[in-house]
């Protein structure tokens, strides 16, 4: 490359050079670093007002000096050539104006070159940049040539390998350099870090740029050459675009720190608020905010800032969601202010970002809950995908919501008030009561500061508690004429029996070993909870073998009174009986259950280990170690809880909350064992109770006593072979109401007669995959119908409760004309009993007209037989047989119907269960499920779901009838 260029016309005087421009001129003469003392002239303006000295990218120092005449430019090559001292720096860089004619010849030629040298900044820009050539475009940037060589200072720029220098390239290189515009990748203190890469330079960058302490200060500190030329290039369309327009004039405005807020407001004006009044008033406002002089007007501005806004709560969105807290609050707090400033208050309602959003949404979830609408659900959803519904405040807020639209659900199913046995009752809490209990806990533990809100909660706690009293009442009723008649238990479990018709099974099956986790006090409702987190690694099954019907959740019953003392003795004895710890570690492993394998049963002080690295006693590992030893283990967390600590702002039970839960799984699945986890009896939960006062009797427990004086409604006489405080065949006085004790305030209370304190729940689990003991079936959901997010609101929550019940999602029970029918005559004013020939739990209520909605219950009441109909319709229609002839091997027998029916009955199965209900092997589980999906989901449609869990499906009812006509 040649060292001059075309000269300026002789009208012109030379021009001033900036110390980029002499420095990246020095830098690309590689001669002069070579060590030698040398002087370079350079025609410019005499004038310096840098530092004498500079630094060139290669690490060359040179000298600076101004020679205005003829003499001063002979003085300094001679004094910096002839010097006595070796001169350091080495080179000297005169700038003068002369000619080369001016000169000596004989000094001239002492010179680098042997003459002036002409400066070119663009020819100076390609040597720093060692490009082959010049964008010709770049050229027409007349600002850019000397702002790239300042903004080279002592660094340089990165070598293009004589590549050509693009318009875009250099103004991208020079805005990241000056700005300190960084790519995407994350410094230190969380900004981009400043690389000078190419690159498109994006609304990410420059809102994560104006949010980085003293950035925006940048472009309003360049020249105002500089600063107009690159605001431009940031604001084309391959840049920033609209947000690079925006941005730049914020910062012109002197707002440029606030963009982020800026645009989250404007997403909310121009974005996602119903034009009115107000809204184009708080508009004009935020304009305003642009400065004097907007990118835009009128139309052409509206859509800017829409753009704009659309990015910039995109991006902080982003912030939120990888919980880059530090840079998201600020901007969220500040643009909450800025609202307040251009009275966007009604627009930042609408927002999915702003806290004034969510705050609207929540109240909108109360209009909906008040009004019992359909918009339920949609209230629920649109809270759940709001940006700030991510932390546990909210989480828990939210979850409320979903609670209390699942009671609204199970009231408008208008849940049948009767208990037609004990049976009944304790299949019925294990499988919908349990849920409803868990469900208002969560409300009762939270409420809201909301008002219409609350006051939803208020009205549906008030409703649901109403119907839980009827419903422990009608129990109680039931319970205290079969403990007075001893009728046998049936195929009711019950804590006596649970050893013999549930453990010994298992041990009979070989190399089957049992571990039996307690969990004291544990009500039907923790259990849900528990189970709902367990299903994510465990697999859950039906424990007997000979029940008929599909595989449910059992339940058994306590003893009486539901204490500790009576019940958990019972259940570890294999009889009803009083006792304590020593009476269960001597009476459990001589259970013939065992059939001569050694058992175990530990309590709280064995999970203690004996040292920092142990998790259990000595004793408890070397029992869990050993192949041939069943193991029981009490964990007592939720009965001390009750005792001493209350949950009043949480409703959730979570298996690290259980002490030794976690563990215990662990070596459970580590070592193959089957786990059986349960109860000795549930609780209730303290939260406006009234102390009952006695006038006879002695108080034996907070929910118990002794016959003596009148006996209030909120009380039942209980007595029978059951009843065995303080001894065998006693007769006690019992609460039946959850809101009476008879003791001081405490966390919760059991010992008393309702559902949640008789009914013990029972979790038969097994890790994934492994082989169940004989007789044991797969549970699908066991949650009920209307407790699905996507479960019809209003009305078609009877629907719900009735035509998609099954065993496994909701507890079918007789309607009051089957219950006369299931059971014997009884004499006027009588309590009907359950009998010995109850072997399955009753068939659901009939609706009243079966023949109205698709898959409604037939006249026989049963299920099964609308799960049938539903699926003959469905295989009839054209589109399911154009799905049929669409595979390549097309299913045989009966597998697909029957499949198709477990399906539409209990909407979620593991593919293993429904292998099984099919009549297929496991083995084709999966590739089963992947026919049934070609089948259903035409068209894109999600009607048959893999869940993330790749072993389960989910048949979504609702789409299956629309998308095929039915």
């Amino acid at each position: 490359m040649s060292d001059t260029v075309t000269a300026a016309p002789a009208t012109v005087g030379p021009a001033r050079l900036t110390a980029g421009t002499v420095r990246q001129y020095v830098a690309a003469r590689s001669r002069l670093g070579d060590g030698a003392v040398r002087v370079l002239l350079l025609r410019a303006a005499p004038a310096w007002d840098g530092p004498a000295v500079q630094r060139t990218a290669g690490g060359l120092q040179v000298r600076v000096a101004v020679a205005p005449s003829v003499l001063a430019v002979h003085e300094q090559i001679l004094s910096h050539l002839d010097a006595a001292t070796p001169p350091d720096p080495k080179v000297l860089v005169v700038l003068t104006d002369r000619e080369d004619t001016d000169l000596d010849p004989g000094l001239l030629a002492r010179a680098y070159g042997g003459r002036i040298r002409s400066v070119d900044n663009w020819e100076v820009v390609q040597e720093a940049f060692d490009a082959r050539g010049l964008d010709g475009r770049l050229r027409g940037e007349t600002w850019a040539a000397e702002a790239l060589l300042d903004a080279a200072a002592t660094r340089g720029w990165p070598s293009l390998g004589k590549g050509l220098l693009s318009h875009d390239e250099a103004l991208t290189r020079l805005a990241r350099r000056r700005l300190r515009l960084g790519r995407h990748d994350t410094d230190a203190l969380g900004g981009p870090a400043a690389h000078d890469d190419g690159d498109r330079i994006d609304p990410v960058a420059l809102f994560r740029w104006t949010l980085t302490p003293g950035g925006p200060d940048l472009l309003r500190d360049l020249r105002g050459p500089e600063r107009v030329g690159l605001a431009r290039f940031l604001a084309r369309p391959e840049q920033g675009g609209s947000t690079g327009k925006i941005v730049t004039a914020l910062v012109e405005a002197e707002h440029g720190a606030d963009a982020a807020a800026y645009a989250v407001v404007c997403a909310a004006l121009w974005g996602h608020a119903e034009a009115d009044h107000d809204l184009y008033r708080a508009r004009g406002r935020a304009e305003r905010w642009l400065g004097d002089q907007p990118p835009a007007q009128g139309d052409d501005l509206d859509r800017l800032l829409a753009s704009f806004g659309h990015s910039g709560e995109a991006y902080v969105r982003g912030l939120v969601d990888r919980s880059e807290h530090r840079l998201a609050d600020p901007v969220l707090s500040r643009a909450a202010q800025l609202v307040a400033q251009f009275g966007a208050q009604s627009a930042a309602a609408a927002s999915p970002l702003l806290a004034a959003g969510l705050d609207a949404r929540f109240t909108a979830a109360g209009r909906a809950l008040a009004d019992g609408t359909e918009t339920v659900t949609a209230a629920v959803t649109a809270l759940a995908e709001h940006a700030l519904a991510t932390d546990d405040a909210t989480r828990a807020r939210i979850e409320r919501v979903r609670m209390a639209a699942r009671l609204g659900r199970w009231l408008a199913g208008r849940p049948e008030a009767d208990i037609a046995s004990v049976a009944d009752g304790t299949a019925r809490q294990v499988r919908e009561l349990g849920w409803v209990d868990r469900a208002l806990e969560h409300l009762e533990a939270g409420g809201d500061a909301d008002d219409v809100l609350a006051d939803a909660y208020s009205r549906i706690g008030a409703q649901v508690r109403a119907k839980r009293r009827e419903l422990d009442r009608a129990f109680s009723d039931r319970l205290a004429v079969w403990t007075a008649d001893a009728t046998t238990p049936g195929v009711m479990l019950t804590v006596e029996s649970f050893l013999e018709r549930v453990v010994a099974p298992v041990v009979a099956c070989p190399d089957r070993r049992v571990l039996l986790l307690l969990v004291d006090g544990m009500s039907a409702a923790i259990a849900s909870e528990l189970g709902e987190e367990l299903h994510g690694h465990w697999s859950e099954f039906d424990p007997q073998p000979d029940a008929a019907g599909a595989p449910v959740r059992r339940a058994m019953a306590a003893a009486l009174p539901t204490l500790t003392t009576v019940s958990r003795t019972s259940l570890f004895a294999g009889t009803l009986m009083k006792g304590d710890q020593s009476d269960e570690k001597r009476l459990f492993p001589q259970h013939p259950c065992w059939n001569g394998a050694p058992a175990a049963v530990f309590h709280k002080d064995d999970l203690r280990g004996p040292d920092t690295g142990s998790p259990f006693s000595t004793a408890l590992s070397e029992a869990l170690a050993d192949e041939r030893t069943h193991v029981a283990v009490v964990l007592n967390t939720v009965d001390d809880r009750l005792d001493k600590e209350q949950k009043l702002s949480d409703g959730t039970w979570q298996t690290k909350e259980i002490g030794g839960l976690e563990p215990l799984l662990r070596v459970a699945r580590a070592n193959d064992m089957t786990v059986l986890l349960t109860s000795d009896h549930g609780h209730v939960v303290e939260r406006r109770g009234n102390k009952l006062d006695v006038s006879g009797g002695t108080v034996g427990s907070s929910r118990h006593r002794t016959p003596g004086g009148p006996v209030a409604p909120a009380e039942i006489e209980l007595s029978g072979p059951r009843v065995v405080w303080p001894e065998p065949g006693s007769q006690i006085v019992a609460l039946r109401d959850h809101d009476t004790r008879y003791t001081t305030l405490r966390a919760g209370y059991h010992g008393g007669a309702t559902l949640a304190e008789f009914t013990i729940p029972l979790l038969a689990l097994l890790p994934f995959g492994a082989q169940p003991p004989t007789g044991w079936r797969e549970l699908g959901d066991p949650a009920p119908s209307w407790w699905a997010e996507d479960a019809e609101d209003g009305a078609g929550a009877k629907a719900g409760a009735d035509a998609d019940a099954t065993p496994e999602t909701i507890p079918a029970r007789p309607g009051r004309k089957q219950a006369k029918k299931a059971t014997p005559p009884v004499t006027e004013g009588a309590i009907s009993l359950f009998g010995e020939d109850e072997v399955a739990p009753p068939a659901p209520q009939e609706v009243a007209n079966p023949a109205v909605e698709p898959g409604a219950v037939p006249a026989s009441g049963r299920p099964e037989d609308a799960a049938t109909t539903l699926v003959e319709r469905l295989m009839a229609t054209e589109l399911y047989q154009a799905q049929l002839d669409l595979l390549a091997r097309k299913p045989q027998g009966k597998a697909v119907p029957k499949a198709l029916a477990a399906l539409v009955e209990a909407g979620t199965l593991p593919m293993t269960a429904l292998a099984e209900r099919a009549g297929q092997p496991a083995t084709r589980a999966p590739g089963f499920a992947a026919t049934l999906a070609q089948l259903l989901n035409y068209d894109g449609a999600q009607i048959l779901e893999i869940l993330p869990d790749n072993r389960t499906l989910r048949l979504h009812r609702a789409q299956l009838i629309e998308q095929f006509g039915l």
